[in-house]
């Protein structure tokens, strides 16, 4: 991993550099000492999740090693005045990291010491041997500009293990468990294996000789090889950290338009208010507007269209401030909105416009983080008029694909320009699964959803033989009305064709049951008993039907049903008018017919 790339598995934002230097110690292991040479480290880290002692132990604990008796002591370091201090808490480890974002790297010396209560480490010792984790890589103390420990020289080869002194310890409680006692590819390469692999490689490629091909042979080769041209236009050549660009001479940017997101967003990070001289497709001068600051930007398109900063004038001399949004154009809210629209697609105005101004302490007004949020939502999902046709390109695919699905689209003309107003799409295999496996049951219903586009999806769902749901089909709709019902069961009749025996189960809604009665007229027409109740507390108070309505409904005898009604009706006077009246389609167990092979009192 280069030191200045954060990982591509960290978010850059939370990304923060550690650079460790280590001073050289005796690993006090089970087995023995084990002499470390000085090291230096340099890796990342994610403070998404806060940081802590803890966590840099275990990240130490995957690039050296110590003993169980042994602990870390943690150095904060100046490179400048090579100054140090101990870092002793996690909260004192936190400001360090806080105090440090801007720049987003510190620098640590580390010291392995003995616990408390255990002796330190020998200065000799006959059986040990030393380790070569640093062994010939310049000490990284020395690359900052300050030195821990004379401990920068290679280990010492001449030392001789004394194996009688080596004392094996019996953990039976550990039988068959396995613990890593040292790296193995740092060991190999101790042990000098490594160096005779390689030896070894070099003289078996010196040996194998490349047999000849024939000309005629690489003639035929070229003549039957695929030309592979993969280049797309869109793919971008240089890629860079979105939330916090690189200002500085020598960036480099794809083109003239995100180097432009780029320094305007440098000038919202930075809070100053840029200013611009001149730009165009060839060249970028900026400056900021403060009075009196002197910094200036200078930019320029490159050969291959690419753009480099070539001149930054000057250091920020005004005092931050908070910005009244002429730095936030709605090209710089789309761009900060899309990963906000990733995670909750169906974010609003007012909460975009609440998340960009408290993490970049700036005014936005309302009007630009609506527009904003228009072009990040174009940009993620695409255009209406696109959606709109891959709507045709869609049922054509399935057409196509799935031979005998039904998928419908439905326009209306206004003012000579066609417009979407219907769809409805049955797949053959869900066709053919109710015909051929589900019951003669068929649950019809709409949900409302939500969103730029605020319609209904009406659905058509059946019970299979493991009394699970089974999908038939499923639409859009502008509104729950007669016409959009009818033209929905019509398209659902015309997939499923005729059938001898089917119940339909309906809520409330008039339309729909308009449209079940004039398109399946010989069916079963059943009505969702929870609708029932709710439109009838509504209109009745009382205790009677509230305790004997769903037991009634619940029946199965004749009988029963009867004998729990009559106690509704004489104690509630009114509901029998009421539901002959509004409720006359099915809606008792006991007076569904037995050969529908189902008896639930509301869709599933």
């Amino acid at each position: 991993m280069m030191p200045d790339n954060c990982p591509p598995w960290i978010d850059p934002g939370k990304a923060f550099r550690l650079i460790v230097s280590c001073a050289t110690y005796k690993a006090n292991l089970e087995y023995g000492f084990i002499d470390i040479a000085e090291q230096g480290h340099d890796f990342w880290v994610d403070l998404s999740s806060g940081y802590s002692l803890t966590k840099f132990a275990e990240d130490m604990a995957a690039v050296t090693i110590w003993g169980p008796s042994q602990q870390l002591v943690v150095w904060g370091v100046d490179p400048e005045s090579r100054s140090e201090w101990r870092v002793t808490s996690d909260s004192h480890l936190m400001e360090m990291i806080d105090a440090r974002l801007e720049d987003k790297v510190m620098y640590l010396s580390v010291e392995v010491v003995a616990k408390e209560g255990y002796k330190s480490a020998p200065s000799s010792s006959s059986a040990h041997y030393h380790s070569a984790v640093s062994n010939g890589e310049q000490c990284l103390a020395d690359s900052i500009g300050f030195n821990v420990a004379d401990t920068c020289s290679s280990p010492n080869t001449g030392d001789i293990i004394d194996w009688d002194a080596l004392t094996i310890i019996p953990e039976g409680d550990l039988d068959g468990d396995a613990t890593i006692l040292l790296d193995e590819d740092k060991f190999f390469e101790a042990m000098g294996l490594k160096a005779a692999d390689e030896l070894a490689a070099g003289d078996a490629m010196g040996e194998v000789p490349i047999p000849a091909v024939p000309n005629e042979i690489q003639a035929e080769m070229i003549e039957a090889a695929m030309l592979v041209d993969d280049i797309d236009a869109a793919e971008p050549i240089i890629d860079w950290d979105r939330d916090n660009p690189d200002i500085s001479v020598g960036a480099v940017y794809p083109c003239m338009k995100d180097f432009r997101l780029a320094v305007k967003h440098y000038a919202v990070r930075n809070e100053f208010e840029l200013g611009t001289e001149k730009s165009d497709k060839v060249r970028f001068r900026g400056f900021c507007k403060a009075k009196g600051c002197p910094w200036k930007i200078r930019a320029r398109t490159q050969i291959d269209s690419s753009v480099r900063i070539q001149i930054i004038e000057g250091d920020h001399k005004c005092a931050s401030r908070r910005l009244l949004g002429k730095m936030a154009s709605q090209g710089w809210v789309a761009e900060r909105t899309v990963p906000l629209l990733k995670k909750n697609p169906g974010m609003g105005a007012a909460e975009v416009k609440a998340e960009l101004e408290s993490k970049y302490n700036i005014q936005i007004p309302y009007q630009t983080v609506w527009y904003g949020k228009e072009k990040a939502a174009e940009k993620l999902f695409g255009k209406w008029d696109e959606s709109y046709d891959y709507l045709y390109r869609f049922k054509a695919e399935v057409e196509l694909r799935s031979p005998g699905s039904v998928v419908e689209i439905d326009t209306v003309t206004v003012d000579g320009k066609k417009h979407f107003s219907r769809f409805f799409c049955a797949f053959k295999a869900s066709i053919d699964g109710f015909l051929g496996g589900c019951r003669p049951y068929i649950s019809i219903d709409s949900t409302a959803l939500n969103g730029q586009w605020n319609v209904h999806l009406p659905a058509a769902t059946a019970i299979d033989g493991h009394n699970w749901m089974f999908p038939i089909a499923f639409g859009f709709f502008d509104s729950e009305t007669k016409e959009n019902w009818i033209w929905f069961v019509q398209q659902l009749g015309k997939a499923l064709g005729p059938m001898p025996r089917l119940a339909v189960c309906t809520d409330a809604c008039k339309g729909l049951e308009t449209a079940v009665e004039k398109v399946f007229p010989w069916c079963e027409q059943r009505e969702c008993f929870r609708h029932l109740m709710e439109d009838m507390k509504r209109n009745f108070t009382g205790t009677e039907y509230g305790k004997y309505m769903w037991p009634a409904a619940r029946a199965y005898t004749v009988e029963k049903h009867k004998r729990l009604l009559d106690k509704v009706l004489e104690g509630t006077p009114g509901v029998e008018n009421w539901l002959a009246t509004h409720h006359k389609l099915l809606w008792a167990r006991s007076k569904f017919s037995p050969d529908i092979k189902c008896d639930y009192i509301k869709p599933s």
